[in-house]
């Protein structure tokens, strides 16, 4: 009889640019750096996605990375932020193939402001 070895990941903790305080400007795209953990004695190809909220305001878009026995890397992920004002929980899944193995939420979340700015063009005189 062979044992299967089913698919783990430990995650994070997740930051941001570098950045101790996530407030970011809208449309502005930072990289969140995701400690990836593969506890298990087999070595494995993930997909995984970071996004902003349950409703996916913003995402990463899928992330493939391998990751072989009880090997750790830093996953980089690309987000832009939305062009909406508010605050969001940092979410990640990973899957192996099409089975779900982890749901991440981050210890921080994000916020988007968008300060007031306005153009003035020339003054045209009648």
């Amino acid at each position: 009889m062979q044992t299967q070895i089913k698919p783990q990941i430990r995650i994070g903790p997740v930051f941001f640019d570098g950045n101790a305080d996530p407030v970011f400007d809208y449309g502005t795209t930072h990289v969140a750096h995701a400690p990836m953990t593969n506890p298990t004695p087999a070595a494995f190809t993930y997909n995984g996605e970071l996004y902003l909220g349950p409703g996916k305001v913003a995402t990463s878009g899928v992330k493939t990375f391998s990751l072989a026995p009880g090997e750790t890397k830093v996953v980089d992920f690309a987000i832009t932020m939305p062009n909406v004002e508010g605050t969001w929980p940092v979410l990640i899944d990973v899957f192996v193939g099409v089975d779900l193995i982890a749901a991440y939420q981050a210890t921080e979340d994000v916020s988007v402001v968008i300060a007031p700015a306005i153009d003035i063009g020339p003054i045209i005189w009648d």
